[in-house]
């Protein structure tokens, strides 16, 4: 199978949400992704999104936050770029139910989502890739 590559960006907005979960449903069919592993991308597109809003951002924006998807034939993955403060989604330890506050579990939900998570600072920029 050939690689498959599209980037987007959208505002850090949560009325941006709708129109992001569209996108990617579209684009992973486009690559012929299973419905399972676009369900799995969108949950964790959304936790990463409203957390960057919420948490790194401290609220809405016009800050852009953009997002790449690939697949090659064995791998579907997830390029997110924000401006927020620093945040390492992979190196941070995950609430557990008991611990959580409402709304806690996110971060447990991402990784456990994903097969891999890499981070790295760039200049003002995270950048994070996961695979699925």
């Amino acid at each position: 199978m050939s690689a498959h590559f599209t980037e987007f960006s959208v505002s850090a907005r949560y009325a941006e949400l709708p129109g992001l979960m569209r996108e990617i449903a579209r684009q992973t069919a486009e690559f012929g992704c299973p419905a399972g592993a676009c369900e799995r991308l969108q949950l964790v597109v959304e936790e990463l999104f409203t957390n960057t809003i919420a948490h790194g951002y401290g609220g809405e924006c016009t800050a852009l936050i953009q997002i790449g998807l690939s697949r090659s034939s064995d791998r579907l993955t997830l390029r997110y770029i924000d401006q927020a403060i620093p945040f390492d989604p992979g190196k941070i330890a995950p609430a557990t139910v008991s611990t959580a506050a409402v709304g806690g579990l996110g971060l447990g939900l991402i990784q456990g989502m994903s097969k891999r998570i890499r981070y790295q600072r760039l200049g003002p920029h995270n950048v994070t890739e996961l695979d699925f």
